[in-house]
This record gives C-alpha cells, sequence and structure tokens, in this order.
C-alpha cells in the first residue's frame, strides 16, 4: 500500500506516521485528528454528505454526533438553486463607476446610508450551511473534491475537525451577507488545510462569538478574484473576521491573492480576545486596506516570515483604535523578540508594496501575550522562501 500523505493523515491504516506540515497540523492546531481511526465514507449525494458530517443534532441544531467519520469528497456538489432564490431590497456597496460594486443585504444595518438597490440572492448560501460533528474529516480526493453554493459551519462545542483538500467556491459572490465559507463558533482542535476558497458573499473564514481554540490555517488558497468589490476594483474584501471569545489561530503558509483588507480583521467587537500567529504567508496583489487589521486592545496579533507582493498596506491602522501587532521588517526589531519567546522574530519582507504607507508596529504586549503559548508557535522560515514554498505547496491536489 502506498502511504500518501493524504492517507497518513487521515486514514487508519499500519503506515507509519510522517509528522510534517503536511501530514500533520502544525502550531496551536497540533494535535488534530479529525477522523482518524473511524469509518472511511465516500458520499455520492447531498444527502449523505450531510448525514456523514452531522448524523443528528440537539434542539438547539447543535451537531451531537460525534463518531470517528473521514469523508471523502471525489465530485462536485452543488447546492446552488437547491432552495430558490430570493429578491429584497439592499443596497450598493459603494457607487463604483464601472456598476461593479459589491452588493448588500440589509442585515445588521449594513444599508444604512447606502443607495437601494434590488438583490436577488441564492438561499443556500445563507440557510443551508453544512454542520460538522466532532471528530470528523472531509477529505477532497486529489483536485476533485467541491463544494459549490454554500459553506460549513463548525459550532456549539464539537472539537477535532479536519477540512482538507476541498474547493468552496460561488456562495452568492459578491453580495455581502451573502453567505461564509467556514464559520467556527465555540469549537476546538481545528484543522484548515491545503483547500482553495474562491468567489463567496462575505467571509472566506470567521470566527465568534464563541472561542475558536486551538485552529491551523494552514496551505490553502484564498482567491478573491471576482467580478465586482467592495473597492471597485475587482479584488475580494471579505477575508477573515476574527471575533471569538478566546481565539487562538495559526495561519501559516498560506497564499492569500487579490483580497483587498481583513487579511484579517482580527478584534473589535463583542469583547473579542483573539491571539494570532502569522508565518510564511504570501499575500500578493492586495488593495485596498490591504492585510492585517487588528481593531482592538484585545487582538494580539504576531506576524512573522511573511512576504507582502503588491500589497498596498501590509499593516493597516486604523485611526481610532489600532490594536496591538507585532511585525518585524528588519533584524533589529526581529531580536526583540529574544526577551520574551526565547528566539529572535523572523523579518517580514515587502516588495512592490505602497511606500505611502510604511506602518510596521512593533508592540510589546504581543510578546508577553503570545510568550505563554510558546509550545504553539512556529518557527518561521525566512521570508524570501515564501513564494517558491507556497507555490509548490499550497492549495488542492498537493498532499498526495
Amino acid at each position: 500500500m502506498l502511504c500518501t500523505g493524504l492517507l497518513l493523515a487521515l486514514v487508519a491504516i499500519t503506515c507509519p506516521m510522517a509528522v510534517d506540515a503536511v501530514n500533520a497540523p502544525v502550531g496551536f492546531g497540533a494535535g488534530t485528528t479529525g477522523g482518524q481511526g473511524g469509518t472511511t465514507v465516500t458520499p455520492t449525494t447531498i444527502a449523505q454528505l450531510r448525514t456523514y458530517l452531522c448524523g443528528s443534532t440537539d434542539s438547539r441544531g447543535h451537531c451531537t454526533d460525534s463518531t470517528r467519520r473521514v469523508i471523502l469528497i471525489n465530485r462536485t456538489f452543488d447546492f446552488r438553486n437547491s432552495l430558490g432564490k430570493k429578491t429584497e431590497t439592499g443596497c450598493k456597496v459603494k457607487a463604483c463607476p464601472n456598476g461593479q460594486s459589491d452588493l448588500g443585504l440589509n442585515w445588521s444595518g449594513f444599508c444604512n446610508g447606502r443607495t437601494a438597490t434590488s438583490v436577488t440572492y441564492d438561499l443556500a448560501g445563507v440557510n443551508d450551511r453544512l454542520v460538522i460533528g466532532s471528530n470528523k474529516s472531509i477529505i477532497g480526493v486529489k483536485n476533485t473534491g467541491v463544494i459549490k453554493g454554500t459553506g460549513l459551519r463548525i459550532f456549539g462545542g464539537v472539537s477535532n475537525i479536519i477540512v482538507q483538500n476541498v474547493q468552496i467556491t460561488d456562495i452568492n459572490e459578491g453580495i455581502v451577507w451573502g453567505g461564509d465559507a467556514i464559520s467556527i463558533d465555540g469549537a476546538s482542535k481545528i484543522w484548515i488545510d491545503h483547500n482553495y476558497i474562491a468567489r463567496v458573499g462575505r467571509q472566506m473564514i470567521v470566527t465568534g462569538f464563541g472561542s475558536a481554540t486551538d485552529v491551523t490555517i494552514s496551505h490553502n488558497v484564498f482567491d478573491g478574484s471576482t467580478r465586482v468589490g467592495a473597492y471597485c476594483d475587482g479584488r475580494h474584501y471579505w477575508l477573515w473576521l476574527f471575533l471569538g471569545k478566546s481565539d487562538t489561530i495559526t495561519l501559516y503558509g498560506n497564499i492569500i491573492q487579490n483580497t483587498s483588507g481583513r487579511g484579517p480583521h482580527s478584534g473589535g467587537m463583542n469583547s473579542a480576545d483573539v491571539r494570532l500567529h502569522m508565518v510564511n504567508n504570501h499575500f500578493r496583489n492586495v488593495g485596498g486596506e490591504g492585510a492585517l487589521m487588528s481593531l482592538s486592545k484585545t487582538s494580539y496579533i504576531l506576524a512573522e516570515g511573511n512576504y507582502f507582493q503588491n500589497v498596498a498596506h501590509p499593516v493597516y491602522k486604523y485611526r481610532t483604535e489600532p490594536g496591538p501587532v507585532f511585525t518585524p521588517f528588519d533584524g533589529n526589531a526581529a531580536k526583540t523578540c529574544s526577551t520574551y519567546l526565547k528566539r529572535s522574530c523572523v523579518a517580514n519582507s515587502q516588495t512592490q508594496s505602497s511606500s505611502k504607507w510604511n506602518y510596521s508596529p512593533a508592540d510589546i504586549i504581543v510578546l508577553k501575550k503570545l510568550s505563554t503559548y510558546s509550545s504553539s508557535l512556529i518557527n518561521p522560515a525566512a521570508a524570501n522562501t515564501v513564494p517558491g514554498t507556497t507555490a509548490r505547496n499550497a492549495g488542492v491536489g498537493k498532499v498526495n
């Protein structure tokens, strides 16, 4: 039997376990095993897929199915039009001269002060998300595993879940509040790895209001290419939103391309308390508000060894209450880490980035807060190795 990385990580077989960035999670999500040791199933219908991911729920809709299970996806599951469409009064996010504005649903007062317009959206993206229970792995086979039109919901106290090698796409593209690709709310031990996410209405990954504890998001491609955009530029704005009560998240080795903000938006409401380690990610062609956005004093972002290529603002500074960030771009700043982390940090690198905004905060409070999690902090590679490494490793079809 051939012991591929996919099988080693997720299926109970008698091959020796290799532990590296592909075969097992590192960072905060280390130790996540998903459905390893359980039954391996391959759904052929949407009904089977839903049952395998969560076979039972309680009166609140929380998944009570904790049976270990590896769910292999070898086809496209298309939820679009499964519940029909709805038309209601929403708004244009921005008055784009080329007509390429995102549209928004008028939820939570989003359309206040914006130009009203009719919005038609697919109900599956907001009302038919796939709920996942504890001890589950959802794994795409080679490059054939695709979920279109709806996202994944991980919530209600579940734990030990892997989402790997899956394409999640086409969830009400260009319609804010039209649906998230992956939401985590009150869950722990989550590994989101080697996926491709594109053309979604709102967040590609969102946490809150409960905690997202011990989460690793690694080797994914987040592709913001879109026909519209919040900044009228064909780049998706709603990337990552981290708002959990006690989030501990590692972002490692991902490609983030053609976006215009929220990379991530961390903290800022509902007492969000976030510890975030961003390591060896490749941001490219990022406009608007750029990449890192820490919005409150309880959001702590340590970013090291990342490569920012043609990025408007590697760190966006909010004028009201910018949250603490430690993002060294030179050796002197990186050396500061040794006092708190027992090693120097690895400097980030930027090329073809905006010279107008050269904001690279080095807030020591971040190092103090992250030092208590030293065993979960990855030692980064040099930033100049990131473009080559992520090109080889990130995205679907690169696990075997």
